[in-house]
Order: C-alpha cells, then sequence, then structure tokens
C-alpha cells in the first residue's frame, strides 16, 4: 500500500529491541526517552496515518480496528 509503520515509545532502545523480538515486529520502533515527538503528538496509544505531504488525514486513539485502519489507508493512497 506504499505505506510505512513506525512505531514511538518512551522506553529505552534496548527496551524497544527486546519488545520487538518477543512480539515478532519488524517495523522500526523509535525510543522517544525525552519525550519530544510525545509533546508534538499526544501521549498515550495513538495511530496517525500522514500522506506523503506530511499531512495528518486521520487520528485513532486506542487500538484501531485493523480493517477499519486499512480502509482508511487505502482511501489516502
Amino acid at each position: 500500500m506504499d505505506a510505512e509503520v513506525i512505531g514511538v515509545s518512551a522506553d529505552s532502545l534496548e527496551d524497544n529491541v527486546k519488545f520487538a523480538a518477543e512480539n515478532g515486529i519488524d517495523f522500526p520502533l523509535v525510543s522517544d526517552t525525552g519525550k519530544s515527538i510525545r509533546k508534538s503528538y499526544g501521549r498515550g496509544r495513538v495511530t496517525y496515518l500522514i500522506d506523503k505531504d506530511g499531512i495528518i488525514r486521520h487520528v485513532q486513539k486506542g487500538v484501531p480496528d485493523n480493517q477499519a485502519f486499512l480502509n482508511k489507508l487505502e482511501k489516502i493512497n
């Protein structure tokens, strides 16, 4: 779908590496230990769909419904 997934957490790089290994995650996890990303985008579990121009097209608080999320992604592609 010509999309990229990036995970962000306040956990350390080492914790993110361990979490990714334990959960079979193969997309990048960013350590935001300084919380600068959180300050820009908000705290908690939030999923953003950002288009190629850097415009936020959808915000989902909480765990997204995968099919609904994929449908929204298809619409912005």
